[in-house]
């Protein structure tokens, strides 16, 4: 289904005015989408581009031009998030002076060749940058530029001569002049950061590139050092005791912070009892307080190769907070009761004290699941991990059985030396722990969401709203490319799900989880619930990571609330929590480019000396400017440009996501194995670029094309993060 706003824009071209239903007759829209056509309507009606007199429709003549954030991209080209309507297209022409962040208005219009909307930005409204940070070069026909670290912030910045830094130097500029038409922004060098490619310069030029603090205050230094290294006698008073029970943390290798610990019980009834004990930051990070206002601007914690920026100060993160064996700490426990169907029935929530009987790590209780060494397990834990897998495998199947959607995707851990040097990449296999884990923690988010509902507590949910139309529309494209059909329409769950279990053992399954997880929509936190369309779930929150996630401490606070039967009344207000809400949203966001910017520099580090060495690989994406090759053997990814595509001119089809030459017609298409050379790598840039070696087959008439070979697909989040890609 194309896109109801280009295809609405078109119907009101040349000053018609036409009514929904004239509307939804001439779009040939039935059922559920004559519904969408009038959310759309009512959508766009808001954002002030369409007016409705007496029952009809017309573009609003009055209001040519609508606000939003613009959204830079590599390519130059971009796109505006507009409230209450899709993101606007703005093409690299019309894009002007305007950067990355920035406030713009601009002006809706609709191409006359295929009457799709685009956007020209007439005023920027708000610069979001007054700073940016990036390599100083002093060679070059054009003087002194500095080259910005975040790819997406726009064009080199010209600098006077007269400072001390030298070329290659990573320097943060002041922008004294934004860019005009044919004229480049004018700055100034405040301070000098180190030298390109310093591992720990690196660090901090990303961190300064996305305005994340690395230094709290010194209120908060202050506050920490009352903090205490024990759990006193005093912090015991009206908490649950559960230091006999045989509770464990299980985590990564490199992990310090534990801030969730589990055991199970099996019942006679074949139900199961399972204890999820969280720390209870809560108790040591007072609302409105300086350590609370560090976490709040930070939101989350960043979580580099070798290096991790904390939410919180390592007296609390690893300290006093972390679920460290052998020693009391203060949680938030959450007691379900759990049928052997999955279904849970009783859950209760309250404060306590407990003491971890072990630090395991997710490789141990692998192997001790598949048989392995039993004595790196605590002989009183054994018999609760094996019945975490058990009670693991029921809510996984109760998951699936309602919708929820299996995107267990590998990941790949940049592996560095101690000064942060990139030393190789490396696949990590989820094992059965990653999943034990997983299910037990998504178990406790959607009971505490669910109580705080019943309760009607007014708390941050984490939502998951559906597809995007268009992108499921590229799904079912490349789906059908590859031999599998996908039907979009009412159960659209089942639909995603079956297509996921077609492909789960076949050559493209990676690469078509990959287009799915592109489609769906980013979660994000707010008061008001519209469920998880990821996980299937109606209700969910985030209540395990408070160490690490701003919004969980949210929750714990909530949550202490109401278990002590005070006033709905103190609670944060609907308009207080939006605000909070996009806050953290933000940030996570925010969080989650820092940490691909680095791994994608760190990437880019370890193939500099690869240069005009050549790989196989697969094509995992197509543009009209060139194609992507997945590497096999070292998990990286790199373009093919078209420059690159000798000997013919290439036309980009959308409908087979391929590039076909207009004469040979020689194709390159999503999922087809090459042969390239690397030819260039910009670690300013974090640009990997190839040529191809091999020619693949011309297009033969009839058949079906045959499948390729398709390797994992890389991912830089960090092993830490134990979560669905859309949790």
């Amino acid at each position: 289904m194309k896109d109801f706003t280009e295809r609405i824009l078109a119907l009101l071209a040349d000053g018609k005015q036409l009514d929904r239903r004239a509307m939804a007759d001439l779009l040939d829209l039935r059922g559920a989408q004559r519904k969408h056509l009038t959310r759309e309507l009512s959508q766009m009606t808001k954002a002030h581009i369409l007016e409705q007199r007496r029952g009809m429709y017309c573009l609003n003549r009055d209001r040519r031009t609508v606000e939003g954030i613009f959204k830079r991209t590599e390519r130059e080209y971009g796109f505006v998030s507009v409230a209450g309507r899709d993101d606007v297209f703005i093409p690299a022409q019309y894009v002007g002076s305007a950067m990355d962040g920035d406030k713009v208005q601009l002006e809706v219009r609709t191409s006359s060749h295929d009457r799709r909307s685009f956007g020209v930005i007439v005023e920027i409204m708000d610069r979001a940058r007054s700073h940016i940070v990036g390599i100083l070069r002093t060679s070059g026909q054009q003087g002194a530029l500095v080259i910005p670290q975040d790819r997406y912030a726009g064009p080199p910045v010209r600098i006077d001569a007269g400072n001390d830094c030298q070329d290659g130097d990573l320097v943060e500029v002041l922008i004294e002049e934004y860019a005009q038409q044919g004229h480049a922004a004018q700055g100034k060098i405040v301070e000098r950061l180190g030298r390109f490619g310093d591992p720990q310069t690196d660090v901090v030029s990303v961190l300064r590139s996305k305005k994340i603090p690395d230094v709290f205050s010194t209120e908060t230094l202050a506050a920490v050092a009352t903090v205490p290294v024990q759990v006193a006698e005093s912090d015991l008073a009206g908490r649950t005791d559960l230091r006999q029970l045989q509770l464990v943390t299980i985590d990564g290798e490199t992990a310090r912070d534990f801030d969730d610990a589990v055991f199970v019980d099996k019942q006679h009834d074949g139900s199961y009892r399972l204890w999820v004990c969280i720390a209870d930051v809560a108790h040591y990070v007072p609302l409105r307080g300086a350590i609370d206002l560090d976490a709040r601007e930070r939101g989350t914690s960043v979580y580099f190769p070798g290096f991790v920026v904390p939410m919180l100060p390592e007296a609390l993160s690893n300290g006093i907070c972390s679920l460290n064996p052998g020693v009391d700490r203060l949680v938030m426990a959450a007691e379900l009761t759990i049928s052997g169907e999955g279904k849970t029935l009783t859950s209760t929530f309250y404060p306590a004290v407990m003491n971890s009987c072990a630090r395991l790590t997710y490789a141990q209780v692998a192997d001790f699941l598949d048989g392995g060494d039993r004595e790196a397990v605590p002989a009183g834990s054994r018999k609760s991990l094996q019945q975490m897998a058990e009670l693991a495998q029921i809510l996984m199947q109760m998951r699936y059985a309602r919708g929820s959607l299996n995107l267990d995707l590998p990941e790949v851990e940049i592996r560095v030396d101690d000064s942060g040097r990139p030393l190789e990449l490396v696949k990590v296999e989820r094992t059965v722990a990653h999943h034990v884990i997983e299910e037990l923690m998504l178990a406790a988010n959607e009971a505490v969401a669910h109580y705080l509902n019943v309760q009607e507590w007014p708390f941050l949910y984490r939502i998951h709203g559906e597809p995007d139309d268009a992108k499921l529309e590229e799904l079912q494209q490349l789906a059908a490319s590859c031999g599998h059909g996908l039907v979009l329409g009412k159960n659209l769950h089942q639909s995603l799900q079956k297509l996921l279990t077609d492909v789960a053992d076949q050559p493209e399954g990676r690469l078509i989880s990959e287009q799915l997880l592109r489609s769906l929509q980013q979660a994000v936190y707010t008061p008001h619930n519209e469920g998880h369309f990821g996980l299937a779930a109606e209700e969910y929150c985030h209540f395990t990571s408070p160490i690490r996630r701003y919004p969980d401490l949210l929750i714990h606070r909530v949550l202490k609330q109401a278990l002590t039967g005070a006033a709905k009344s103190i609670a944060p207000g609907v308009s207080l929590l939006e605000t909070l809400g996009s806050e953290c949203s933000s940030r996570e966001r925010r969080a989650m480019e820092a940490e691909r910017d680095l791994a994608d520099l760190r990437r880019c580090q370890l193939m500099e000396d690869r240069v005009g060495e050549t790989f196989t690989g697969v094509i995992s994406s197509v543009a009209e400017f060139g194609f992507f090759v997945e590497l096999d053997e070292v998990l990286v990814e790199g373009l093919v440009h078209v420059r690159n595509l000798t000997g013919d001119y290439y036309h980009y089809d959308p409908s087979t996501l391929a590039l076909t030459g207009e004469r040979s017609r020689q194709q390159f298409r999503v999922g087809m194995p090459l042969e390239v050379k690397l030819e260039r790598v910009d670690t300013a840039r974090r640009r990997i670029d190839f040529s191809p070696l091999t020619v693949p087959e011309k297009i033969k008439g009839g058949g079906r094309k045959k499948r390729a070979e398709v390797p994992n697909k890389q991912k830089s989040q960090s092993s830490r993060r134990r979560k669905s890609k859309f949790h």
